[in-house]
Formats: structure tokens, C-alpha cells, sequence
């Protein structure tokens, strides 16, 4: 598919770049150059969006940024699609290194970036001060969910941003852990050993109700923010968060019977910080090789020996 978007874009030689968007955030740049390429817009991000989704979720938030312009693309928003295919060029023999930890959990890292387009839209522009929600969701350590998007609510702070984008991901995952469950139960229920007895015995209850009770571990969602944390686990309302009760606090019975454990965890290990904002090399480069497990500096090492 790299190759494909790659010639569909007429950039099958181009140079590589180390990260997939640049540190300026991409607007709707309405008063810029016109769109003046020979490929079609929409084409090219339809597969960018298929990468994103499957096996390459690195170039997520970029992809999603660049998509949002579809409907009206300026050249500002080609430029910013061919710095997505030319770092697509210099990592195309890369995807995902799986590496199991053979513990059964979904667990989770969300994150939210509060009014990110403030400066690049236009004040009066609603879209403006939307906040944008990226989290990963995660088997046995294994990525099998990540989302960018933004917010449909506008956030009043970082704590509310970042409470919306724990809400966004959690009607994922609690659907996850319900389909879980049911694996759990058809495929032990598959499996049990049926004694050489009554069925009708209080022993054969026993057994089976022993084989099918499999409970999943708790999931634990990693959070960065610390009102956000404190919010998500208060057993009340305040009256400065009561608009958003409604809507958002539908998974606190989750979080009261034990199921999901909201944690903190340090800006530094959150995954889910490159599907919010464009991040520097150094941070990019981290948070890749935590999430997908391979970094450039082997590639650099490679080179430099062969050299």
C-alpha cells in the first residue's frame, strides 16, 4: 500500500522525512494557494487512512489532520500529505513488532489536547477551539485500537478536554471487555470436562460454573492529567462540571464495580500524546518505539556500519 500511495503520488523517489507532520499546526488556510497537483486529494488520503488504521499508526494524527480538509484542500494541505508520503518513503519496509507480556488485559492510555487549532483558525471559526482526543487501547501490551479525532464538544478547560477524551475511549473499551467476557465463556464452556456423573449433581453445578467463571484482570486506563484523574474518580458532581454530567459519566459504574482502574502516569510514558499533537523528533521517536517497538537509531546504526 506505501507503494501504491507513493506512485499514485508521483513520489516513488522522493526524499524521506523523520517525522510524519511538521511542528505548525495545519489550518483551513482558506485565503492560500489554491490545491495544484496531479493527484487527487481525496484518493491519496483514502489510503493514507487504511495505513493509519491497520498497521501504521505513527502517521494517525497526521493523516486525520489532513483529511479534515478534504472537502476544500488548499496546497498548504498537499504539501502537508507529501511530508506524510515522503516519511511513509523512508520507513516503507517498517510496521508493527508485536511482543506479547501473556497477560490477558485490555488496558488503556488516552490523552487530550485542549484547543489545539486556537491559533491556526479563524476566532470566529466554532472549530476553533475543539479539542482533540487520542488514546490506544492495548492487548497483552499489543495495540489493537488507536483513534485521533476531534472533540464534537467544546471543552471550557484541560481538565474537561482530557475527562471528554477519557469518555470517547471508554465506548471502546468497555464493549471490548464485554466481547472478552463472552470469548471467555463460549471458548471454556467449549472446553469443560464433563464428569461421569448426574447432571443433575451439585458437583457437576460446581464444576461448570468453576470452568465458566474466568473473570478478565481489571483494565487499566493511563491518564496524564491530574484533575482529570481526581474528577474521574470522585463519586459526585461539582457545579462546575454538571454540564457535562450527562454524557460523560455513563462509565463511572464500570469504574465503581471494579472492573476499570483509572491510573496516573507521567507525560513521558503516555502513549497516546503523538495522537493529539505533532510532537519533536525526540519525543516522536520515543513514543514510536514504545508503541510499535523499532526506532530510526537502527537504522542510522545499520548505515553508519555499512559505510
Amino acid at each position: 500500500m506505501i507503494n501504491k500511495v507513493l506512485k499514485a503520488a508521483g513520489m516513488s523517489e522522493c526524499n524521506s522525512n523523520t517525522t510524519p507532520s511538521t511542528l505548525d499546526p495545519l489550518g483551513p488556510d482558506i485565503t492560500g494557494k489554491p490545491f495544484n497537483e496531479h493527484w487527487e486529494y481525496a484518493s491519496i488520503i483514502g489510503m493514507l487512512m487504511y495505513l493509519a488504521n491497520n498497521t501504521r499508526p505513527d502517521i494517525a494524527h497526521a493523516v486525520h489532520t489532513c483529511a479534515r480538509y478534504s472537502h476544500n484542500p488548499r496546497q498548504s494541505h498537499a504539501t502537508a500529505v507529501k511530508h506524510i508520503l515522503r516519511y511513509l518513503k523512508g520507513t516503507e519496509d517498517k510496521g508493527m513488532v508485536i511482543k506479547l507480556n501473556q497477560v490477558d488485559a485490555l488496558d488503556c492510555y488516552v490523552d487530550g489536547d485542549f484547543a489545539g487549532n486556537y491559533n491556526t483558525i479563524p476566532d470566529q471559526d466554532p472549530t476553533s477551539t475543539k479539542s482533540r482526543s487520542g488514546y490506544v487501547i492495548l492487548f497483552q501490551g499489543c495495540p489493537i485500537l488507536w483513534v485521533s479525532k476531534m472533540q464534537t464538544q467544546c471543552a471550557l478547560s484541560t481538565m474537561e478536554s482530557e475527562y471528554l477524551a477519557l469518555s470517547q475511549a471508554m465506548r471502546d473499551l468497555i464493549p471490548l471487555r464485554e466481547i472478552m467476557k463472552e470469548v471467555n465463556k463460549t471458548v471454556f464452556g467449549r472446553n469443560i470436562h464433563i464428569p461421569k456423573c448426574s447432571a443433575n449433581s451439585k458437583y457437576f453445578s460446581d464444576i461448570v460454573s468453576t470452568e465458566l467463571e474466568n473473570p478478565i484482570p481489571k483494565s487499566k486506563v493511563y491518564e496524564d492529567n491530574a484533575a482529570c484523574l481526581k474528577f474521574a474518580r470522585l463519586p459526585r458532581l461539582t457545579p462546575r462540571t454538571k454540564h457535562i454530567a450527562v454524557p460523560y459519566h455513563w462509565f463511572r459504574t464500570k469504574v465503581e464495580q471494579m472492573e476499570i482502574a483509572i491510573e496516573p502516569i507521567s507525560t513521558e510514558k503516555q502513549l497516546a500524546d503523538q495522537f493529539t499533537k505533532s510532537l519533536t523528533l525526540d519525543k516522536f521517536l520515543k513514543g514510536r518505539r514504545d508503541l510499535m517497538g523499532w526506532c530510526d537509531e537502527i537504522r542510522v546504526f545499520h548505515n553508519n556500519t555499512h559505510t
